[in-house]
């Protein structure tokens, strides 16, 4: 009788360490994320601060030779701006500057040479996937598989992914740690062939 006390107090024990197991994984993970995003908003910073000491460089360079910079107006950003916050009315836009004299057709060229930028970017490498699109697309088949089997059929991609995620937020440290070496392996490779393409560029 004690015995079988003992071992149903035993399985309530392991169960509720299984529990704490996956909460201090789950605590891991968000550490681990919010170390990622605290380096980024840091890198983001220095970013910025540079950009500032460069654009105060260039200021102080066209007060130097006497530049009316700051009188001339900013009409082509105003325009684009507009295009981008109406996307509606970009086609009626572009018609109305393209009768308002130069200022609106070079308004269009730069978006233009912005396309045809990208379009010769189409042979340069591409980018890696983040360690979480790399778990979707690997387990994305027996996820649908899994759902089946409990009767959801006719799934979306919503739902699909929600159930990835979920299966991807309570995958241990050691398994995600192995999308996450992928993941860096793929940078290196990318960053490699981004400089072998710009060479030949």
């Amino acid at each position: 009788m004690y015995t079988d006390e003992s071992e149903e107090e035993s399985e309530e024990v392991d169960v509720y360490r299984k529990k704490y197991q996956l909460i201090v994984e789950r605590c891991e993970v968000i550490q681990q994320d919010n170390e990622r995003l605290v380096n980024r908003i840091h890198q983001v910073k220095k970013i910025l601060k540079r950009r500032r000491k460069e654009r105060k460089f260039l200021m102080d360079r066209l007060d130097m030779h006497g530049d009316n910079w700051r009188n001339v107006p900013l009409p082509l950003i105003l325009e684009d701006l507009s295009s981008e916050q109406y996307p509606s009315n970009k086609f009626g836009g572009k018609k109305g500057t393209l009768n308002s004299g130069t200022s609106g057709s070079s308004g269009i060229s730069n978006p233009s040479t912005k396309r045809k930028a990208t379009k010769v970017d189409k042979n340069a490498p591409k980018r890696p996937a983040n360690p979480f699109f790399q778990f979707c697309q690997e387990q994305r088949n027996s996820a649908i598989e899994e759902m089946a089997t409990i009767g959801h059929n006719d799934l979306t991609k919503i739902e699909v992914t929600k159930h990835l995620a979920n299966k991807w937020n309570m995958l241990p440290i050691d398994d995600k740690k192995i999308y996450y070496d992928k993941y860096e392996k793929s940078k290196e490779r990318y960053n490699a062939d981004m400089q072998m393409y710009a060479m030949t560029k």
